[in-house]
């Protein structure tokens, strides 16, 4: 069998940087076609009624304003380190938006918090967050667009090759189910379960979940479905 190859679908500077963190025989022939498109608004919220903000996107902490040492809460590493980047004081109440909220609610002495984020979001973490008394607002920065697969993508997936591809948010898998004109060599890593449901209906070659929704787990499952793949 041949030797997988690898198509990632995150905008491209986040599938740059996953791109990265792989081995280099993953690297060797990837395919980047991005399934979503970062698209701002140009919005500039105005921050000076808030105690704090809430990331739960690195890209959101690429549209939002200077940290200037003000707090932010944030889901999970990499949107962590890049807030802590851009200048915010940062930490992180939990790995995904569940474990933030569990760890944020009834927390009034942090708020009023303001919940910077993309159009399209997975949860109302300021509604939920709310409701237990902690105030949080919406500002939306940005809007995530949907993408066709490129050409060359939807030539690899109907190459001789099997296709290993990583999905990072139930979205992009749902747009990669739709998008897809052949699946049954494809690899895919899932980043969570409900990214996985997307593809329940698909018939693919290998099917595996990330152990943890973080960059580097998705890169060690990507990394083990790889070796599983291509060793005799």
């Amino acid at each position: 069998m041949a030797q997988p190859r690898l198509l990632l679908t995150r905008p491209r500077p986040g599938a740059e940087t996953f791109l990265a963190r792989l081995s280099p025989a993953l690297r060797v022939g990837a395919v980047i076609s991005p399934l979503i498109e970062i698209v701002p608004n140009d919005a500039s919220p105005d921050l000076t009624s808030y105690a704090g903000v809430i990331f739960t996107s690195a890209n959101a902490v690429a549209h939002a304003p200077a940290g200037k040492g003000r707090p932010a809460y944030c889901v999970g590493p990499q949107t962590t380190q890049a807030a802590t980047a851009a200048g915010w004081q940062a930490q992180m109440p939990g790995l995904d938006a569940e474990a933030m909220i569990a760890a944020l609610s009834g927390r009034t002495e942090l708020g009023p918090l303001l919940h910077l984020a993309g159009k399209h979001r997975r949860g109302d973490v300021a509604g939920v967050l709310s409701k237990t008394g902690l105030q949080v607002d919406v500002a939306t920065l940005y809007d995530q667009r949907l993408l066709p697969l490129s050409e060359e993508a939807q030539a690899l997936l109907h190459g001789d090759a099997p296709v290993l591809v990583p999905l990072f948010s139930p979205r992009s898998a749902a747009q990669f189910a739709q998008a897809a004109t052949r699946t049954d060599a494809v690899l895919a890593v899932s980043i969570s379960a409900a990214a996985a449901e997307a593809l329940e209906a698909l018939p693919l070659r290998a099917h595996d979940i990330a152990a943890e929704p973080t960059g580097e787990a998705m890169a060690e499952a990507v990394e083990k479905l790889f070796r599983r793949t291509t060793l005799p």
